[in-house]
């Protein structure tokens, strides 16, 4: 199944629909240290994220940006569908924004990411597509801005 472009979704996060009902497990993650998610630094900002789209408006995981000095380091750890594959998008850009950007995508078990961008005294944005393991969208959003200076 082909995803919408990285702009599409970014295009999409203005018309956010608030969804009815959970469908799938959802199972709590523990956060895990920077490091056991390939990042540096401090936890600077955590943010639980929920359904949007298609009926979905259960919590699907929680975004953590760690902060190490110079770079922010960004993951999206799910606890809906923990496990079990599903498609995700993750990218993180300064705000405001320049056009520079990381992201990860892919059918994942447990979390996206990392993304970094270099962005000392500037504010971060993260960006999320979160499908279901049955190929439905779940959320499509903006995370922020952010961790600002």
């Amino acid at each position: 199944m082909r995803k919408p472009s990285h702009f599409t979704r970014w295009a999409t996060t203005a018309a956010t629909l608030v969804g009815v009902a959970v469908v799938g497990p959802v199972v709590t993650a523990a956060p895990a240290s920077a490091a056991g998610y390939g990042c540096a630094g401090d936890l600077s900002y955590s943010k639980a994220v929920y359904g949007n789209r298609n009926g979905y408006s259960g919590k699907l995981g929680t975004v953590y940006d760690y902060f190490d000095g110079t770079y922010n380091c960004s993951v999206f750890v799910k606890s809906a569908w923990a496990g079990t594959p599903s498609w995700l998008t993750l990218s993180i850009y300064r705000e405001p924004n320049d056009g520079t950007y990381d992201e990860d995508s892919g059918n994942f078990n447990s979390y996206a990411g990392p993304v970094k961008i270099k962005a000392p005294r500037t504010c971060v944005v993260e960006m999320l597509d979160v499908y279901s393991p049955g190929g439905t969208q779940a959320f499509v959003g903006q995370i922020g801005p952010h961790s600002c200076g």
